[in-house]
């Protein structure tokens, strides 16, 4: 009894070693080499850069019914042939091994395919080598210093088996080559690369392309930069001692091909600066609507390709001429003989004053009158009458015959008994 469970157990672990616990594997059918089968007898072969074609003389033997390949190649450390394609027809009498590596020797064998998993003896081995990979392009440059773009250009290739081109850029942050463009035609010799940024370096190279896609390797790498913006503008000055106007003028932009200046303006230092003039000179004024409006200014270089520079820093402040300061000490009387007004004069610049005298005929009826031209700081108006009350204010103005604002005004009249 023991003896028994014991030959059951061995059994047990020998099938479990040869079978991992599942089920037992499929057993390879094993080929019988009939010597009387024909054997393939080779036309020859033709070789191209990644396929190799075969002829052999059509075989009559009705119990043939197919062929079988072998193949190895100097890759191969054993050198031994392994079978790589099986040929389900007797009448067959081509093959084309393809995907293969260029520029590689390779050997063959062929036999004839019996029925009942036999095959007939191999045919002579026979030694093969696919040709060189096509060169790659042999001219390619680039053209630098172009706006926002690249020019590429290569000699066409001589091959006539190359169908298209595929361009490729080096992204500078990673270190990649990334495909940008295919160009179709083997004459194209040209491509433009748009959307780049201002002087910016870029790598490129080209990769011909076969009508049956195989790719050679590429081109030589062409290094460009492309064209760099205009420069900041500097040396900007601006005036506050005009009437009504703001003069600027910068140091001229070093480029040579300058088309114009753009002036930005903006009314606050922190706001936003719109658009104000288009110029081609180095200097500006701009007319204001009130004495002493400041306005804030940045100008920028645009070069013939329409490359707009930076914004200039810092900001530049400019000023039309403010007002002169108003009279002080502002006094008057007044009586039967006219009114008498006298005042201080607080600014330098004021060259003449002006009298504002305003009568209240009613409590809603005034009426006034300016008498300009004043030199002296004192002013009798003789023309007043009893009962009429009178307003009077005095303006300082300045040689370009910008006003003051005027005093408090001071209400006078006098009653007669």
């Amino acid at each position: 009894m023991r003896t028994s469970m014991l030959y059951a157990l061995s059994i047990s672990l020998a099938l479990n070693l040869f079978t991992g616990c599942s089920k037992l594997p499929t057993p390879e059918k094993v080929i019988t080499i009939d010597p009387t089968l024909s054997v393939p007898s080779l036309n020859g072969s033709l070789s191209d850069i990644t396929s190799t074609a075969f002829e052999w003389k059509a075989i009559e033997d009705p119990r043939v019914s197919g062929f079988y390949v072998y193949r190895s190649s100097q890759s191969n450390e054993d050198k031994k042939l392994q079978r790589i394609a099986t040929i389900e027809s007797r009448y067959a009498t081509h093959f084309v091994d393809d995907h293969l590596v260029p520029n590689t020797q390779y050997q063959y064998r062929f036999s004839s395919k019996g029925k009942e998993n036999t095959e007939s003896p191999a045919s002579e081995t026979i030694s093969v080598s696919t040709l060189p990979m096509i060169a790659p392009v042999s001219f390619f440059q680039s053209v630098g210093n172009m706006p926002r773009s690249a020019k590429l250009l290569w000699r066409p290739h001589p091959n006539a088996k190359i169908n298209s081109y595929i361009i490729d850029r080096l992204n500078v942050n990673d270190q990649k080559w990334i495909e940008i463009a295919t160009i179709t035609g083997r004459l194209n010799a040209e491509f433009i690369d748009r959307d780049l940024k201002d002087g910016q370096i870029y790598y490129y190279r080209v990769r011909a392309v076969t009508y049956d896609k195989l790719i050679t390797e590429p081109s030589e790498t062409s290094k460009l930069v492309t064209k760099p913006l205009p420069p900041e503008i500097k040396n900007i000055t601006s005036t506050n001692d005009l009437p009504k106007a703001i003069a600027l003028s910068w140091e001229a932009s070093p480029i040579n091909d300058l088309n114009h200046y753009n002036i930005y303006r903006s009314s606050t230092s922190n706001g936003t600066y719109a658009y104000h003039v288009k110029l081609n000179e180095t200097k500006f004024t701009d007319i204001t609507k009130e004495d002493g409006e400041i306005f804030f200014y940045k100008i920028t270089a645009v070069d013939k390709d329409d490359l707009e520079g930076p914004q200039s820093a810092p900001i530049v402040q400019g000023s039309s001429l403010v007002k002169p300061k108003t009279p002080t000490s502002f006094d008057g009387k007044i009586g039967p003989n006219g009114a008498d007004l006298t005042w201080i004069n607080s600014d330098p610049r004021a060259v003449s004053y002006t009298v504002i005298k305003t009568t209240k005929k009613s409590w809603i009826d005034r009426v006034s009158v300016e008498i300009n031209s004043i030199a002296d700081m004192k002013f009798h108006d003789g023309d007043v009458t009893a009962n009429v009350e009178y307003l009077y204010e005095v303006i300082s103005v300045d040689k370009d015959g910008i006003r003051s604002l005027p005093t408090l005004p001071i209400s006078l009249h006098y009653e007669t008994k």
